[in-house]
């Protein structure tokens, strides 16, 4: 029996449930979030989207190969769009972040819209 896709679905609740907690830290000390909510949150995609990819990855066939190929480049101009509206936001002071934040933010951006990208191939194909 295959307990894998179940752990990835206790780690993602476990996932989730932390960064609610730093949600509800951060609300009740009337402070900005923590960057490292945003990671665990993307933890937390990553987690439920292995659950669901697990069976399908443990195949090596060219199905699978063409979902990795195609996530990889859609996940490439998501980020490329990511970083220049994040620029773009920055340069006209819309938006003001420190080096860690926005750095943070891209890095759990880029997660979740990797595996999810992935989620969405797989269903697709």
């Amino acid at each position: 029996m295959d307990y894998y896709p179940k752990t990835f679905i206790i780690m993602g609740s476990l996932f989730g449930a932390m960064g609610a907690f730093f949600i509800v830290v951060g609300v009740l000390a009337n402070s900005a979030l923590l960057p490292q909510t945003y990671t665990v949150f993307s933890m937390a995609v990553l987690s439920f989207s292995i659950s669901f990819l697990y069976p399908q990855f443990k195949q090596k066939d060219e199905r699978m190969k063409l979902i990795r190929q195609k996530a990889i480049g859609y996940s490439f101009i998501a980020m490329m769009v990511y970083i220049s509206l994040l620029l773009l936001g920055i340069e006209l002071n819309v938006i003001s972040l420190n080096v860690v934040d926005a750095l943070t933010i891209l890095i759990s951006l880029s997660i979740s819209t990797l595996f999810l990208t992935m989620v969405a191939l797989a269903k697709k194909y």
